[in-house]
């Protein structure tokens, strides 16, 4: 079972409720005090930090959304880590999940 990190502040961000989960990482919708924004946060899940590939290919994911620029392709905002645990912070799209 994920641990929730609702409430908890992930370095500048603070989580406040998940959005979804994949195979490899929970979404977070958080906030960023200091810029007043909302965003989304991906974090890795906590059994994987310590697998090389897993953690590599969570790294890859990141770099191939920073090398990509165009209107219809979310912003990074920030790959980091931060107390053990691995997160990319990106726009915050509002609306219906692809599920929906």
């Amino acid at each position: 079972m994920a641990v929730s990190l609702e409430g908890q502040k992930l370095g500048k961000y603070t989580i406040l409720e998940p959005l979804g989960s994949g195979g490899m990482a929970r979404v977070y919708r958080a906030y960023h005090p200091k810029l007043d924004r909302y965003v989304a946060v991906k974090v890795l899940r906590s059994d994987l930090v310590d697998d090389p590939t897993f953690l590599s290919r969570f790294r890859q994911e990141a770099q191939s959304v920073a090398a990509l620029r165009h209107p219809n392709i979310i912003h990074m905002h920030e790959v980091g880590e931060f107390d053990g645990r691995f997160y990319i912070a990106m726009d915050l799209v509002p609306g219906e999940t692809l599920e929906e």
